[in-house]
């Protein structure tokens, strides 16, 4: 632990991080594998062989955490943090309740309990994690508590990244574009307010003091997209309602997971932000989205192609590589609580829809006749 001198903060030694591991990984160090002497062969080449394995030389890869806590506070490790974590049933049972599991740092596991952050905020350039973290809360959550958590689920990408949870019962809708966006928040602002009244006119303060157990999960993917609403009416409408769910849906049993590529803060709205408890920043392309997020610089200087690498921010900022969750995980999973019924309604809806549609071309061919 160090005093930091008068005039200097712990961001002038953060800007200087890749300077100090650079300084501590100048140098190799001798590496000699005892399981190499089992393959030594005995002829005349055995000096070069041994001498081989005694001057076997690699890299150091140290790593530095950095953090103040009224002194300067710096731990080396000899080991980077590793590169892929699986996400598999060891650590599933890791989380319970309304946790779900962020990652590894490079001590300890983490976990986000969204009863006591409710909202929170998820960055990154496209391939680096963020989709596939959003999968394992929703997964997550899903498992653990399949009776009383409920989804609306905002892909403004098209709806493919949660195409997979449509039919779970636990997820009310999956909104795919402008229209249906605005639809869903406004079905949620209405609930909001109904509740709201309810709590009021009970006394309660919020959902612990009311004693539901019941939480609704907001979780937006690609919000900058709402930004780019080519109706300036329906733009400015779903910016307010993600605002008033952040601003007063904690208290009321609604959780927000807001995710964007592009952090920047003409398509950030300021009420998320302001509302948000922490946040999960991949990758980014430069530090004004880094500054956008979390306040500082940073995630623009994560590693280069190193899915899953991220800063998990709360209180104090942690570099954690998250879990890694495959599709074949996630069907065995979600598959008790997918509702038969629905799929085979869509399935008859599809084949009614082309059997009309093989009608319809029939009896005008029928008709030009």
């Amino acid at each position: 632990m160090f005093k930091i001198p008068l005039g200097l903060e712990l961001q002038d030694f953060r800007d200087k991080y890749g300077k100090f591991k650079d300084g501590l990984n100048n140098r190799s160090a001798r590496r000699i594998n005892l399981a190499e002497f089992k393959t030594l062969k005995l002829d005349r080449t055995l000096p070069k062989q041994i001498q081989r394995i005694i001057q076997n030389r690699v890299q150091l890869s140290k790593e530095i955490e950095m953090e103040y806590d009224g002194m300067l506070i710096m731990r080396v490790y000899d080991e980077g943090l590793t590169k892929e974590l699986p996400y598999d049933e060891a650590m599933l049972e890791r989380v319970a309740g309304w946790e779900v599991p962020i990652g590894v740092t490079y001590k300890e596991f983490v976990a986000h309990d969204f009863e006591k952050m409710q909202m929170l905020v998820v960055a990154g350039m496209t391939r680096y994690g963020k989709t596939v973290f959003l999968k394992n809360a929703i997964t997550t959550l899903i498992n653990n508590r399949p009776d009383n958590v409920k989804f609306t689920l905002i892909d403004l990408k098209g709806g493919l990244a949660f195409s997979r949870f449509a039919t779970c019962k636990q997820v009310n809708k999956v909104a795919k574009n402008g229209a249906e966006t605005l639809e869903a928040l406004e079905a949620i602002h209405a609930e909001m307010e109904q509740r709201q009244a309810l709590f009021l006119s009970n006394g309660w303060e919020d959902i612990g003091e009311a004693g539901w157990k019941d939480r609704h999960f907001i979780v937006v993917d690609e919000g900058a997209e709402i930004a780019g609403f080519e109706d300036k009416a329906d733009r400015d409408r779903c910016t307010h309602l993600l605002g008033e769910i952040a601003r007063i849906g904690a208290g009321l049993g609604y959780r927000m997971i807001f995710a964007t590529q592009y952090p920047v803060a003409d398509v950030f709205p300021r009420q998320v932000k302001a509302n948000t408890s922490a946040a999960l920043c991949f990758k980014l392309k430069n530090s004004t989205q880094s500054i956008v997020v979390l306040d500082r610089k940073g995630a623009e200087e994560l590693p280069v192609g190193l899915r899953g690498r991220a800063i998990y921010q709360t209180d104090c900022d942690r570099i954690v590589q998250t879990p890694l969750i495959t599709n074949e995980f996630i069907d065995i999973k979600i598959k008790p609580h997918v509702n038969i019924r629905a799929r085979k309604e869509d399935a008859s809806a599809s084949q009614r829809s082309k059997a009309e549609e093989a009608r319809g071309k029939y009896t005008t061919e029928f008709e030009e006749t």
